[in-house]
């Protein structure tokens, strides 16, 4: 059973017959509060990795999906992805001098305010496969 904070605080007081805090070991409490401080940033760090690990791995099984869904698409064929922000994009496929393959090169048609340029690179793992979206 974990304890209050009230017992915590008493577990480092000195008290008298009467119940009297006589004196309070502040050194140790101090040292106790900065061990918990020092606890908690290390859990909170543990845990940020774990779910940036999850949200990877879970984008890397999207990614395969994706690149296959885009090669399968012909030149101007319109498809649809994720933005980062949560909009959907409607765009179509394009060619680039760049054949790397590390991105989804496309042109945006609708679901963006296109500002210089409607050329946009999406990640394999942002791209909506039909077959998903039901």
């Amino acid at each position: 059973m974990a304890m209050t904070k009230e017992q915590v605080i008493e577990s480092f007081a000195t008290v008298d017959e009467n119940g009297n805090v006589t004196d309070f070991n502040f050194d140790d409490f101090d040292q106790l509060v900065k061990d918990l401080v020092e606890a908690r940033k290390n859990m909170r760090a543990d845990a940020k990795e774990a779910k940036k690990a999850k949200k990877a791995e879970e984008n890397e099984a999207k990614a395969e999906t994706g690149k296959k869904y885009y090669d399968s698409l012909k030149t101007g064929a319109e498809f649809k992805y994720v933005a980062s922000d949560g909009t959907v994009v409607t765009a179509i496929k394009i060619t680039t001098k760049s054949n790397s393959g590390l991105s989804a090169a496309c042109e945006v048609v609708a679901g963006l305010e296109v500002k210089k340029s409607a050329k946009r690179y999406p990640k394999f793992y942002q791209v909506i496969v039909p077959a998903m979206a039901a």
